[in-house]
């Protein structure tokens, strides 16, 4: 039986992966905000669930991890899933540019001091880390800037480590999911449609919304996810990336054959993000 740490898992992907390793006899360390979101797997599951509350906004929190591993006597770790983040979606030039820094603490810096401060707990066991990225690692969506180039410093980060992590014997994966059902949704999207009627971006803004209903509707179950973290984890051949992606034609293969400036004309034609003649 392994021991595996998953950041955020209250909901979603991180708590999909969470029950899935406890059904199988891991013990799971799992990180939240709010411990009463969790709290029926912690009377489901008991000891092999350890409760870590964390808020990665707060990057300094993460150093408690050391104190929880001591209190539960936990010497080394086997897989480490960075799976916390966040979505904040607006037009980059109105943006609030708070949001544009929690996001890029949440999903940026706190991977990677998550990932720093890991290590040393994974060396004994070669274990495996995990980074849960997105298809936004590989393309740029407008509306989602801050995101967007958080998932790219994933990729990139995630490219680097991999090769020094080599000297260990420690792999590296990315997970780049798709639209996957998860409350990500209900959070955020449908609640800000109106936020930006009074700026050049209303009409742009309301079609992005439009766009996210869609992806929500034709999006992927969890467990597809949770299938390639599985594998990742346990394999002896892990993929560098995996991308369990709904129509990957039209989201990832069409997108590097043609050039640029046609993806951009393709793109800025379906939001109506083109220049307004007088």
């Amino acid at each position: 039986m392994k021991t595996v740490l998953i950041t955020g898992v209250s909901t979603g992907i991180g708590r999909a992966l969470a029950e899935f390793f406890l059904e199988q006899g891991h013990t799971v360390i799992g990180s939240v905000r709010d411990p009463q979101s969790v709290d029926l797997i912690k009377l489901k599951y008991g000891a092999r669930f350890i409760l870590w509350k964390c808020d990665f906004l707060n990057l300094i929190e993460i150093d408690s991890i050391h104190t929880l591993l001591k209190e539960n006597k936990i010497i080394q770790i086997d897989v480490l899933v960075n799976n916390a983040g966040m979505v904040s979606s607006a037009p980059f030039q109105f943006q609030n540019f708070l949001e544009i820094q929690n996001t890029m603490n949440t999903n940026v810096l706190a991977v990677m001091r998550m990932t720093q401060v890991m290590i040393s707990y994974l060396i004994p066991t070669q274990g495996r880390i995990i980074n849960i990225s997105s298809i936004s690692g590989l393309n740029g969506t407008p509306f989602l800037a801050a995101y967007c180039a958080s998932k790219h410093a994933i990729e990139g980060f995630s490219e680097s480590l991999r090769r020094e992590m080599n000297l260990y014997g420690i792999k590296v994966s990315v997970i780049g999911p798709g639209s996957i059902k998860t409350p990500i949704w209900s959070k955020g999207f449908e609640t800000i449609r109106t936020k930006y009627d009074k700026t050049p971006y209303h009409e742009s803004f309301n079609r992005f919304i439009d766009f996210a209903k869609f992806e929500e509707e034709n999006a992927l179950s969890t467990s597809v996810v949770v299938e390639n973290v599985v594998h990742a984890a346990f394999s002896k051949r892990p993929k560098i990336r995996y991308a369990p992606v709904p129509r990957k034609w039209t989201s990832i293969y069409l997108p590097r054959l043609l050039p640029k400036f046609i993806v951009d004309s393709m793109t800025c034609k379906a939001l109506d993000l083109t220049i307004k003649k007088n």
